[in-house]
């Protein structure tokens, strides 16, 4: 997995099921964050930590440097573990192999992280019997406002979560790639995949009557930057079947940002919190951060629209992840923004910030942090970025 770069973004027209409650809130925050787990590969479960090559360590340890970028009303991490206590469940012949304790889980929920989609390729590490462990664990937290994407039948698999946020009606789907094999059907829990279902499960998030629409996939090649010209068409045209925010993850890095119409489309999330993924530094600029995506909605009429897109880089996502600031914060923006101009006019820019993170307002913000906003200027290590995110880099599926 990759370190994190963190988005706030704001003032872009999100579906509403028939105009918002007149006591749905003026401003919502939602909050995005890539690939979590907390334990190391094939680690045995405890409720005492996590284990780190060995060492054991605890979430308040490790989530201390973002405690305040999880401040939202929607906060979203992708749980790419399973989720449960036991350590006599066969692991599938897999290399890396994924289980996280629920008092971790609970712990991160603590912290802030309200949502868990939980369909990607490591949702099914320990069978069917470890993902009807990580649904009934789930279950039981009452912090948790959602965790779509598994089911003990497809239709459950498939169902929206939908849930209250203020007065708002906001639904979720989730859908992953891998499984192996191990589809939800009846008596078998399971997920649906992204590479045959995607069409199903976005148009029933479609039909669901809701104020806001998420979809979160997990999909594609890793440590790719760039997204395919397949993923942005079928992310596109899913959109307007009712989908308001697209959550990609799984690349471990970073991709662009766009605004398709009024729909935000995040490409990449890349880490967030993973004990089991390796140190990123180790890589080139174009990978070697993760995105921590904040959105700031505004409600204007019965419609809540996106106003401001904040872009803040992490790093040391494998042991606790921080933000990159200064220079080093600046340069992943750039990297951001020549991602982000890769798709097109729909693709945002960001202007770099004094703190590291990067920021992008609509044309008629009323957000104070906008007053004076204007696109950023290109690069003067552009080439230097081009060439970095222009590499073939491959690494083993984590």
């Amino acid at each position: 997995m990759k370190a994190g770069l963190i988005i706030a973004a704001a003032l872009f027209a999100l579906p509403i099921a028939g105009g918002a409650r007149a006591d749905a809130p003026e401003r919502l925050t939602l909050v995005f964050a890539g690939d979590t787990g907390f334990n190391g590969p094939s680690a045995a479960v405890s409720p005492h930590g996590g284990f780190k090559r060995g060492k054991l360590v605890r979430v308040e340890e490790t989530v201390t440097k973002v405690a305040p970028l999880l401040r939202g009303d929607f906060v979203f991490a992708n749980l790419e573990t399973v989720v449960t206590a036991r350590n006599d469940i066969p692991a599938r012949a897999k290399m890396f192999v994924f289980r996280t304790h629920p008092a971790h889980v609970r712990a991160l929920a603590a912290s802030g992280i309200n949502v868990f989609p939980a369909a990607n390729n490591h949702a099914m590490d320990f069978g069917g019997v470890g993902a009807g462990e990580t649904l009934r664990a789930l279950q039981t937290m009452p912090e948790v406002l959602a965790a779509p994407g598994l089911g003990e039948t497809r239709e459950e698999a498939m169902r929206p979560h939908v849930f209250d946020l203020r007065g708002a009606r906001v639904a979720i789907s989730a859908i992953g790639n891998g499984g192996g094999g191990l589809p939800a059907r009846e008596g078998n829990a399971g997920m649906l995949r992204e590479d045959r279902d995607f069409g199903a499960v976005a148009a029933r998030l479609a039909a669901e009557a809701a104020d806001i629409r998420i979809l979160s996939v997990h999909y594609g090649p890793e440590f790719e930057p760039k997204a395919g010209a397949a993923d942005k068409a079928r992310f596109r045209a899913a959109l307007p079947q009712g989908a308001a925010i697209i959550a990609g993850h799984h690349h471990h890095v970073a991709r662009g940002i766009e605004l398709d119409g009024e729909k935000l489309i995040l490409y990449g999330l890349g880490n967030f919190l993973h004990l089991g993924t390796q140190d990123m530094r180790r890589f080139d600029i174009c990978r070697d951060f993760g995105l921590l995506a904040r959105v700031g909605l505004v409600r204007r009429g019965e419609k809540y629209k996106v106003e401001t897109v904040e872009a803040v880089p992490l790093t040391m996502m494998h042991i606790a992840p921080e933000p990159m600031r200064g220079e080093a914060g600046r340069l992943r923006v750039d990297v951001l923004n020549h991602l982000g101009t890769r798709l097109g006019e729909k693709g945002l820019r960001f202007a770099p910030q004094a703190d590291g993170s990067g920021l992008w307002c609509v044309g008629d913000a009323t957000d104070e942090r906008c007053a004076g906003w204007r696109a950023p200027e290109a690069s003067a290590r552009e080439a230097e970025i081009a060439a970095a995110c222009g590499k073939n880099v491959r690494r083993g599926s984590l």
